[in-house]
């Protein structure tokens, strides 16, 4: 997605909206990031990628999806601040290859981008 199509001098969160099929395989724990293409560079973005559990059961460390009303999962992947809105392209990423095995079972509803609440000081 183009960063012309957001606001300018807003902060946003990056959300991945997705299911897991009954039998699943492969998926937990992951790695995501959200990174400005023109301002951040793949590897960069890759070493300082969070931690994800897709599954909130379990032993794992790192973010914990939340059931939304829908009745799909959501679980932030990080926020960048879009200045002037012209940073190119943003790419959001969910990705697992430390562990080469099968994946399956994960139902991707889509990704959002949503503004984050802004607090004005005035002083």
């Amino acid at each position: 997605m183009g960063t012309q199509m957001l606001s300018q001098k807003a902060t946003y969160a990056s959300y991945l909206m997705f299911k897991m099929a009954e039998k699943y395989y492969g998926l937990d724990p992951a790695k995501a990031y959200v990174r400005l293409v023109r301002e951040v560079d793949e590897n960069e973005a890759r070493d300082k990628a969070i931690t994800v559990c897709l599954k909130s059961k379990g032993q794992h460390f790192g973010r914990l999806p939340k059931e939304r009303k829908d009745g799909w999962m959501e679980i932030e992947i990080g926020e960048f601040f879009n200045v002037e809105g012209d940073a190119g392209e943003v790419e959001i990423c969910l990705i697992e290859i430390k562990d080469l095995h099968w994946k399956s079972g994960l139902i991707v509803e889509g990704m959002e981008l949503r503004p984050k609440e802004t607090r004005w000081c005035i002083a």
